[in-house]
């Protein structure tokens, strides 16, 4: 079974390594599309081209499955595409229900239109650099601390944080910091375990990683992100 993963960047490996740490295939592919980074400002007509491009792109390349390691694609662009390509397909989607008490729920722009209805508890973000940032910058996240110290400011105290971007799990320590009463969730791990549970046969415990990209070549920077993921 080989499991194909794919997002703007360095995002999707927090799910890659979710769907690795379950066993839930034999090998991977990971494509990170860096030629349209970020996907979080785009309008979703264009996300819907590149989500199914890069599907159709993995399918070719041997994925018997496809998972979209980011949100905003997902909100926008899967059942789009589960209707036009032969494997199955999953995908990240934001879940505001989670959220208890006064809450803070941090998303990129074009997810956060696609939203259900947010109850008054809950206070939509949508940093529209932050993205952009973690990638280029991670592991080094000073510029990202700058930037989201005055957007969180407002909301010191709150009870709950929920992560809507697979990128801003990088973030999290930060945001742990700058808002040290709040139980920080997000919906990856969560992610995994339907693609395990949906999947026939329990994959390798030692599976292969393969990196595409349609920008810059990073596949060394990749492989460390990933195995510092997987611990």
């Amino acid at each position: 079974m080989t499991i194909g993963v794919t997002d703007s960047g360095i995002g999707g490996l927090t799910v890659l390594a979710a769907l690795i740490k379950r066993r839930c295939g034999d090998d991977y592919l990971y494509l990170a599309d860096g030629a349209n980074l970020p996907y979080g400002d785009k309008r979703p007509e264009r996300l819907r081209e590149i989500a199914l491009e890069n599907a159709r792109r993995l399918e070719r390349e041997g994925a018997n499955v496809i998972v979209f390691g980011c949100n905003t694609l997902s909100v926008t662009s899967l059942d789009y595409v589960r209707k036009r390509i032969k494997a199955p397909v999953f995908g990240l989607r934001p879940r505001p229900e989670l959220l208890v008490g006064r809450a803070v729920l941090m998303t990129t722009p074009t997810t956060a239109e696609y939203l259900p209805k947010i109850e008054p508890n809950v206070s939509p973000l949508t940093p529209p650099k932050l993205a952009s940032l973690i990638d280029a910058d991670y592991p080094q996240l000073g510029r990202v601390k700058e930037y989201l110290s005055p957007l969180l400011v407002p909301y010191e105290g709150v009870e709950s944080v929920y992560l809507g971007c697979s990128h801003y799990l990088y973030a999290e320590k930060i945001i742990a910091e700058l808002l040290p009463d709040a139980k920080i969730t997000d919906g990856v791990d969560a992610l995994a375990a339907i693609v395990r549970a949906v999947l026939p046969v329990r994959g390798r415990k030692d599976p292969t990683v393969a990196f595409r990209f349609t920008g810059k070549s990073e596949s060394e920077r990749y492989a460390r992100i990933l195995t510092e993921l997987i611990g």
